[in-house]
């Protein structure tokens, strides 16, 4: 349980959002066409996805582009929500 918990804590924002998406990286790779090193390297914050890439995970996970730039370890605390 302990081990399980240490996992999980060491999974990225990105990849507990595909995740609980039910995707794996192969099936993303399939769906966006980003090879899966790129996904682990966005994963890991070795790189940036670009913003079409951004919005295709956006869609793809179903989540805000707010959730996702906090994923991505973007400071969005300054901007607004729409309304």
């Amino acid at each position: 349980m302990i081990e399980d918990n240490q996992q999980e804590q060491e999974k990225s924002p990105l990849r507990l959002l595909r995740e609980e998406a039910g995707l794996t990286r192969p099936q993303v790779k399939q769906i966006i066409g980003v090879s899966e090193r790129r996904q682990a390297d966005w994963e890991s914050g070795k790189a940036m996805p670009s913003a079409e890439n951004i919005a295709s995970l956006c869609r793809l996970y179903k989540v805000s582009l707010k959730t996702m730039f906090k994923s991505l370890g973007i400071d969005v605390s300054s901007i607004p929500n729409d309304e």
